[in-house]
Parts: structure tokens; C-alpha cells; sequence
């Protein structure tokens, strides 16, 4: 990637005028600069602070369009280095589309892979952090594939705040990728409905829950029949279970750390 991005910066230098004062890139600019702009900032930071932990940035940390203004402008001693930037998306979708294009003359259906979070040390979260519950992270329950859960590291949606614009931000998402693809695979679209949602201090997936979640009452679950109150609602360790994983250390876990059920296991 370092030679590719070295060869790449050598060619922009050699045609920037003639690419960037194109009336194909005047339109590619005016069309896309609301993300295209923040996406050039943010790497110019990125790489000027030598992380994308944008909370290191100190006084760039927090974003606002002043500051973008600033960091975009062409009296910007680092212009160029923006330019780069826009210069590679410009030739990103250049390729794209010719690729989409062709594909779709040739009667074959292209399919967009769109993952369900955003990293959250990415553009998104350092533009709209409201948008996201930055202390928490996102992963799935344990299963019979991964006794831990998982924890995939992702801040979760703060969907009541997204909904105040009617959820621009994944309107403005899905149509991008509309210019390129026929479908999407949205990974896993089961976040849209309900997500599981660790603290951000988490390592593993054990200590979560879903998110939204609607709480099933006890006199829901007696009409049911499926009431157990010790079943439910307390620890369900059994005696085989102590002794599978601590020997014969089980009674010394269980007199100290379930005190109150010890009368079970003897």
C-alpha cells in the first residue's frame, strides 16, 4: 500500500492541474463534497498526528465546519495534500462506475457489501458523534460457534437522534452505493431491528444485551405458563458444573462467591 500510495502521489503531482480544473472533476467535487470534503481533513489528520484516534487530534478533536473550512482551504499550506485526497476518491469513482457500467451492459448485476458499523476512530464518528453511542461496542451473544461472544469493536447507532433528520446519514450512505450497485448485502441487516451492545471497556461478548430490547413482564411470562421464578431470575449454576471447571476447589467458589445457594450444592 506505501508504494502504491508513493506512485500514486508522484503521478498527482505530474497531472493535478490538468485533473483537478476538468469539468469531470468540477462535477464529481460539486456533486459529493459534503462527505468528500470532512474525508480529506480527516486524512490529512490522520496522517499529520499519526493516528486515526481522532480524540488525540487536540483541538481538531472536536469537529466543526470552521475549522473544516480551514483545513480545506486553498491558501492551506497542505492543499496539495488535500487535493491528493480528493484526487484518489475522484479516480476511485472514475474506475467504479466504468466497472459498473460495463458490468451492466453485459446483463450482470453488481452487489455492494455494506457492513452494519463504522470504525470508531472513522470519518463518521468524528463528523456526527451524536449520531453514535460511543461508549459502547457492538458483537454478538455467546453461541454454540463462540463460547465468548463476539465483540467486534464498533460503536452502536444512536438511533433516536439519527431518526431527527429521518436518517440522513444512512440515506446519504445508501444512495452512494446506489451509483455504483444493483443490490446490497448489508451485513448483518439484523441491526437495523435489534443489536447486541457491549460496554466499550468489554474484550469479549459475554457482557452484553440487545439493544432495543422490550422486557417481557412476569405476569406476561405466568399467562404463558412459563414462569420460573428461581429459574429466571437467579444464578443457575449447577453442582456439575463447579466440579467440571474447578475440581476440587467447587465447594471453596461456591461457599465464597454463591453464598446463598451453597445449601444447594451440599
Amino acid at each position: 500500500m506505501a508504494t502504491k500510495l508513493s506512485i500514486a502521489k508522484k503521478v498527482f503531482m505530474q497531472e493535478k492541474d490538468l485533473i483537478l480544473n476538468s469539468s469531470s472533476f468540477h462535477n464529481f467535487f460539486s456533486e459529493n463534497e459534503d462527505w468528500l470534503k470532512p474525508y480529506a481533513a480527516f486524512c490529512f489528520l490522520r496522517d499529520f498526528f499519526e493516528t486515526s484516534d481522532h480524540s488525540q487530534w487536540g483541538c481538531f478533536s472536536n469537529y466543526s465546519k470552521d475549522k473544516l473550512e480551514k483545513l480545506v482551504s486553498k491558501d492551506a499550506l497542505h492543499y496539495d495534500t488535500i487535493c491528493f485526497h480528493y484526487y484518489i476518491q475522484f479516480h476511485l469513482h472514475l474506475q467504479l462506475s466504468e466497472a459498473a457500467e460495463y458490468a451492466r451492459a453485459k446483463g450482470v448485476v453488481l452487489k455492494g457489501d455494506l457492513p452494519i458499523g463504522v470504525d470508531r476512530n472513522s470519518v463518521d464518528t468524528w463528523v456526527y458523534p451524536t449520531l453514535f453511542r460511543m461508549n459502547t461496542s457492538t458483537g454478538a451473544p455467546p453461541d454454540y460457534f463462540a463460547k465468548n461472544g463476539q465483540n467486534w469493536g464498533f460503536p452502536t447507532y444512536n438511533w433516536e437522534e439519527m431518526s431527527k433528520d429521518n436518517y440522513g446519514w444512512w440515506r446519504a450512505r445508501l444512495t452512494q452505493m446506489g451509483k455504483y450497485f444493483t443490490a446490497y448485502r448489508i451485513d448483518h441487516i439484523l441491526g437495523f431491528f435489534r443489536i447486541w451492545e457491549l460496554p466499550d471497556h468489554a474484550m469479549t461478548g459475554l457482557i452484553g444485551k440487545f439493544r432495543p430490547s422490550i422486557p417481557l413482564s412476569q405476569e406476561e411470562l405466568e399467562r404463558e405458563g412459563i414462569w420460573d421464578f428461581d429459574r429466571l431470575t437467579r444464578p443457575y449454576v449447577r453442582k456439575e458444573f463447579l466440579q467440571e471447571n474447578f475440581g476440587d476447589s467447587w465447594i471453596l467458589i461456591a461457599a465464597n462467591f454463591f453464598k446463598e445457594y451453597l445449601d444447594r450444592y451440599e
